[in-house]
């Protein structure tokens, strides 16, 4: 192999693992969506509230945007 070779094969090589990399976060992403998802609909066939469903899916994002704020982030 050449010097040449070696240089056309990085950014192919590059490629296929940023798409597996990206297939893999979207892989979790799906997860923790549809783990929300299952938590909210629990909430509400136990309480019958949308009010306890709402809390199940805002509760992480007031979590993380208490701590930026007191960490003077946000």
């Amino acid at each position: 192999m050449t010097i040449n070779d070696h240089l056309i094969a990085s950014p192919v090589l590059a490629a296929g693992t940023d798409w597996i990399r990206a297939k893999a976060v979207a892989s979790e992403a799906v997860q923790i969506l549809r783990a929300m998802a299952r938590d909210a609909l629990f909430a509400y066939a136990m309480t019958g509230s949308a009010v306890a469903s709402l809390a199940i899916l805002v509760a992480p994002h007031i979590e993380m945007l208490l701590r930026c704020a007191a960490q003077g982030r946000g």
